[in-house]
Order: structure tokens, then C-alpha cells, then sequence
């Protein structure tokens, strides 16, 4: 039977990355966006600092017609059809009767592939929903230096540095129950980038699945066209193709300039001086709460 992977983690952290590299590998599919079930439960929280802070769900139940219609838009508006046409996406969403019907349906239309990754922001609240419905479903979670993804968030999505700090607190606290479970695993953006390789060898471990060559250089983004990273800096947002923004050339490795931004990044004041986009006060107050645990203590120490 094949795994089927959540990738999860706050906005930010390397998701879309991690999609494309493990979508590149053999005999495994990456949507994303795609088939998000926690985001079709009834009366959650709104996105996305709600449902980022949003406790674990109980007995979840989802709005079918909302799941349907989301996955199929979601498939068309980033072209992810893996060969297939938009009709027979139709058919493999609409003639299920559930989210686990859907699945069912795309093993069957994808016999060939081990590994279907899911990558949902924001949606730890809905681990154990997950974890019970069976063995082969598994959750990974990406972490990322909280003061990179901070100065990342204002910038892509102007979060306040307060809801950062409040969504990583809201993440670790979940994090800490669901890592308890052997379904739900962390990897470290950082390690990643250090070490791809290693870590997708460990990635695939953690799935049960065997894989013989670790491809990083043909990396494919949700439309099977080269993959274009998404960062950050991107000026020019209302420009996109197939739901990726294009003001930006396609993956050529993976590269570090990501990684300890916070130490460097700025922004000009009107009289063209340069200010350092976080200050020592805000550094400090995120150390205050995340030096003592255990996911986060490595970027503080």
C-alpha cells in the first residue's frame, strides 16, 4: 500500500522546497497545494494565524462539497494533472464519497507510485485525525530558524513579528504531542540545505520506502515544468503561472542565503540610511521563549 505524507509547518519554512525535491524523486507525487482536509473541517478557526493556533481537533468533520471542489481548483490552478486530464481529475474527486475515497482513487489512477505527499501549512491541529486513519499515513513537519521565518513572513505576507512568535509557540506546543507518535517526524530546514541527500535519505527511511538515487539537480515544480523558488524578495506578486510567481529564475541547487537572514537583512528609511529589519529587543524576546525547548533551542544557544 502506499504512504501517504503530510508536509506541514508554519508559512515560511521550506514547504514548497521540500515539495518540489520530493516530488522530483522516483515513484513519489507531491501536491501543492493540494487535497487539504483540515482546511474543509466545519467550525475552525480562520487562516491563517486561527488555524495556526487552532488545538487539536476532535472527531473532525468536513465539508465534502467544499474538499471537492477546493482539490479540483487546486489542481487546475497549479496544472498539477501528472499526465492526466482535467475531466478524469474530475471523475477521481467527484465519484468519492469521502476524502478517503479520493485517496483510494488516486492509488488506483497511479499504480506506479510508493509516496503522495500533501503539503498543508498550518494544519498540526489536525495530526491525529490523520494518524487514525491508518499506519501508512505519516506527517512530517519542517522547522526553520524562527527569526528567518519572521523576517520572511513580514515580507511575503506582512505578518507583525508578534503572530510569528505566537504561531511558532502555537506549533511547538503540538509538535510536542504529536512527536510521541512514530506516524509524525521533524526535519530542520537548515539540515536540508546543509546536507540534501542525507536528509531526503532520512526522509524516505522515515516513510518506509527504499530509494536508490537521490536526484537534486531535475527538480520539478506542482506543474511538471523546472521548479521556481518562491522567495521572499519576489517584488512583483501579481505575476504568476500555474499559482508560482515567475519574477524569479528556476532552482539551480540549493543555496544558504536563507539561512541567518535575520542577521542581515534591512530596509531603507526615507532618508536612504538602512535599518536592520529586526532589532536586538525582538531577537531577544523570541529567545526568552524558545530557548528552553527542544526543537528550537539549536537557534539560540
Amino acid at each position: 500500500m502506499a504512504k501517504h505524507v503530510v508536509i506541514d509547518s508554519i508559512a515560511r519554512s521550506g514547504t514548497t522546497l521540500l515539495s518540489a525535491l520530493l516530488r522530483s524523486q522516483d515513484k513519489t507525487m507531491a501536491f501543492c497545494p493540494g487535497f487539504n482536509e483540515p482546511l474543509s473541517c466545519l467550525n475552525i478557526a480562520d487562516w491563517p494565524h486561527g488555524v495556526c493556533r487552532q488545538e487539536f481537533l476532535e472527531n473532525a468533520e468536513i465539508d465534502l462539497k467544499k474538499f471537492k471542489e477546493e482539490s479540483l481548483s487546486q489542481i487546475v490552478d497549479y496544472a498539477q494533472y501528472y499526465g492526466l486530464s482535467k475531466d478524469e481529475w474530475r471523475s477521481i474527486i467527484f465519484d468519492a464519497d469521502s476524502p478517503e475515497s479520493v485517496r483510494k482513487n488516486i492509488e488506483k489512477a497511479f499504480p506506479e507510485v510508493d509516496v503522495f505527499c500533501y503539503r498543508w501549512n498550518q494544519s498540526l491541529f489536525y495530526f491525529y485525525q490523520w494518524e487514525n486513519k491508518g499506519e501508512n499515513h505519516l506527517w512530517l513537519s519542517m522547522i526553520r530558524n524562527p527569526l528567518d521565518r519572521a523576517i520572511s513572513s513580514f515580507e511575503k505576507h506582512k505578518w507583525e513579528y508578534e503572530d510569528s512568535l505566537r504561531n511558532t509557540l502555537a506549533f511547538l506546543d503540538k509538535a510536542e504531542s504529536a512527536k510521541q507518535s512514530n506516524q509524525f517526524k521533524t526535519f530542520y530546514y537548515e539540515d536540508l540545505i546543509e546536507n540534501g541527500k542525507e536528509e531526503i535519505k532520512k526522509m524516505y527511511d522515515f516513510f518506509g520506502v527504499e530509494l536508490n538515487n537521490i536526484n537534486l539537480s531535475d527538480i520539478k515544480g506542482s506543474n511538471g515544468e523546472d521548479f521556481i523558488p518562491q522567495s521572499s524578495k519576489i517584488k512583483n506578486v501579481n505575476e504568476k503561472k500555474d499559482g508560482y510567481l515567475t519574477d524569479a529564475e528556476k532552482f539551480n541547487g540549493l543555496y544558504k542565503s536563507g539561512i541567518d537572514r535575520y542577521k542581515t537583512a534591512t530596509y531603507k528609511l526615507d532618508n536612504g540610511k538602512e535599518k536592520p529589519m529586526m532589532s536586538e529587543e525582538t531577537r531577544a524576546v523570541f529567545k526568552h521563549y524558545l530557548l528552553g525547548s527542544t526543537e528550537y533551542s539549536r537557534y539560540f544557544k
